[in-house]
């Protein structure tokens, strides 16, 4: 008699078997005299389409919406069929005693599981296998510390929940919207609000107008000089050829004090006029000037949290423009095939205390690459709440190394993996230290009554390198550092100066910028944030719009139906994606949808709140939305001279 092990995929049940020492028994599966072992392939079952729930919904009709399903049929995927008999078979063999679950630890693995014991009709006793690692040792841990199958039913309700709203949301709405513009379109959940950021931004950049503007630039020296030109071929963010001067730009409104949000750089622009301009270059060249205030603001940040996917995904956009997707396959990769970190989809930034008792093992294995750029006892401690925080870390904690050593590691693996290696060492480095000078510069008119003209300088002086220095020579490998305008020393107020040159340029304002995926990926995460309900912005905060697993597949679904297209690092809106948002319901576009069904969905997984409750509030909901979008007079009107998508009929 054994106990069957279910793997998620092939290679995991391959680690699991060697772990347990169980040899190849067949193509379908591992086994010992204790266990075995066997795989799906990811995703076997899925819900059922709409004609399997009800035979009457597989002809599109706006009369037979909402399809609200009475029971929720599965349905085995057609290329993964010959897999799921061979499952089947095993689930159902007599000298099969009960499972073992060993699917991914988290909300998608345990869906997946779930699906195929109920497709397969499989009520024999369930233990969890849930690790975080698919080391040996970590896989050794987990199998003495299986966990009963029912202790998981909240978390198997909340991946049923998400899965049959998904399910309703994207079918009605993509129906509804379909018969009505007469094209076959695609809504959904998370997808359409992340388009419709996306869509925001590029109705932005494509109905911004540029206007014309002008900037007066001068420098000044601490030695007394005379008035000439501007250097020529003196870039404006680099440093004055001699250290004794400083650069200063004209500010419109020397009081004006901007806020967080506003762009510090507009009280430079001055109106599009060169008279206006060669006035104050003139009075520039005969005045008197003076260091009329000088300010310092010393900056200390701390080392970063440690990396969650998204982060990761963010990251690796920002150095090395990988997709969300390529990132998430990468480091895969790195979890599955080399086993060299953690679980990477995962949405927590902390570590337990547990993990942290590793980390010096951890980073004696990983420490020689870097060991020039190491702070003195890195390891050697446990690193404060800032990343060791038990209480944050959710069904997985932060991206670690494991403790392996690599090998045969593609150049793409190998960039993933260092960014997590260097992550974790810089957690014991000195906070990051700078000293930031802005300096004004008043010039006066001894002979005549003339307004005191203002100049605004800034420097910026590192005080201490702390865990940048990780940072910094990662970024010599790739690009270089900004660079940092750097004021001479001993500037005091009431120091008189000498206006050394001066110049005007013309330029034009430039649209905002469009949106990478890294910062797409931060609009996706913190879409909760503009909401005004404070326990839906909560709910938003570490979930927003989808979840870390799937925020990459939105991104790149929305590219596979063509909403969205590449364009080098950023994501452009096309034509087609812009209709679509110009189409559909305010409701569908705000994060607020996503951030109720997930703030009602974690409330299934704490078990304060049930699947019946939740699914009775998303039919109450979608009947709202089908009767409502139904009964404008445009949607009449567009129904009636409609052609039917292709492949329906009304």
């Amino acid at each position: 008699m054994v106990s069957l092990i279910l793997a998620e995929k092939p290679s995991v049940a391959q680690d699991i078997a060697k772990a347990l020492n169980a040899s190849r028994k067949d193509s379908a599966c591992w086994e010992n005299k204790q266990y075995r072992i066997i795989w799906a392939i990811g995703h076997l079952v899925r819900l059922g389409d709409p004609e399997d729930m009800n035979s009457d919904w597989k002809v599109w009709r706006l009369s037979s919406l909402p399809m609200i399903p009475s029971n929720w049929p599965l349905k085995v995927i057609d290329k993964t069929k010959k897999q799921f008999r061979l499952i089947q078979g095993h689930l159902k063999a007599k000298d099969v005693t009960d499972i073992i679950c060993a699917t991914d630890a988290g909300r998608e693995g345990e869906l997946i599981f779930r699906l195929i014991l109920e497709k397969a009709a499989c009520k024999k006793p369930v233990r969890r296998l849930w690790i975080s690692s698919l080391t040996r040792a970590a896989i050794l841990k987990g199998m003495k510390r299986l966990r009963p199958g029912d202790e998981f039913d909240s978390l198997a309700d909340s991946a049923r929940g998400r899965s049959r709203a998904d399910w309703l949301a994207g079918l009605n709405l993509s129906r509804l919207y379909s018969l009505i513009s007469g094209e076959t379109l695609s809504i959904g959940r998370v997808q359409t609000p992340t388009l419709a950021i996306l869509a925001k931004r590029e109705d932005e950049i494509q109905n911004f107008k540029p206007e014309a503007y002008r900037e007066v630039l001068a420098i000044f020296s601490l030695e007394e000089t005379d008035f000439g030109p501007y250097p020529s071929g003196q870039p404006e963010d680099t440093n004055p050829l001699k250290e004794t001067c400083y650069k200063g730009w004209y500010l419109v409104n020397p009081g004006l004090v901007p806020d967080q949000k506003s762009n510090p750089l507009i009280n430079r622009r001055l109106p599009d006029d060169k008279k206006l301009t060669d006035a104050i270059l003139t009075r520039l060249k005969s005045g008197q000037a003076k260091i009329a205030d000088v300010r310092h603001k010393k900056t200390t940040i701390q080392a970063p949290r440690l990396y969650d996917l998204t982060e990761l995904q963010r990251h690796a956009n920002r150095l090395f423009r990988f997709s969300a997707q390529k990132t998430l396959s990468l480091a895969q990769s790195l979890y599955e095939s080399h086993k060299l970190i953690s679980y990477p989809r995962t949405d927590s930034r902390y570590l337990s205390d547990q993990e942290a008792a590793q980390l010096p093992d951890i980073v004696d294995a990983i420490r020689k690459p870097y060991e020039l750029l190491l702070a003195p006892g890195t390891g050697q401690s446990i690193p404060g709440k800032n990343y060791v925080d038990s209480e944050k870390v959710g069904e997985h904690h932060a991206i670690i190394p494991t403790g392996l050593q690599p090998s045969q590691l593609s150049a793409d693996e190998h960039r993933i993996f260092d960014l997590i290696c260097r992550r974790l060492l810089g957690i014991w480095h000195k906070p990051y230290i700078s000293s930031t000078t802005t300096l004004l510069t008043t010039v006066t008119q001894t002979d005549k009554p003339e307004p005191v003209d203002t100049y605004e300088s800034k420097g910026t002086m590192v005080l201490q390198k702390g865990w940048k220095i990780l940072e910094d020579d990662l970024q010599n490998h790739n690009r270089p550092s900004d660079p940092k305008e750097i004021l001479p020393p001993g500037l005091t107020p009431e120091t008189t100066v000498w206006p050394q040159s001066g110049k005007s340029r013309k330029a034009m304002t430039r649209p905002p910028l469009a949106l990478t995926e890294a910062s797409l990926l931060t609009g996706m995460e913190s879409a909760g944030s503009t909401l005004d309900d404070k326990n839906l912005s909560e709910a938003m905060k570490d979930k927003g719009l989808g979840t870390p697993a799937t925020r990459a597949g939105i991104i790149e679904t929305l590219k596979k139906r063509a909403y969205i297209r590449q364009d080098r690092n950023t994501l452009r809106v096309t034509e087609k994606g812009m209709q679509l948002i110009g189409r559909v319901h305010e409701d569908l576009k705000s994060p607020r949808l996503t951030g109720e069904w997930e703030a009602l969905l974690e409330k299934i997984c704490l078990g304060t709140y049930s699947l019946e409750e939740f699914m009775e509030r998303i039919s109450l909901w979608l009947n709202q939305q089908v009767s409502q979008i139904q009964k404008t007079p445009l949607t009449q009107k567009q129904v009636l001279n409609a052609a039917q998508p292709q492949g329906s009929v009304d």
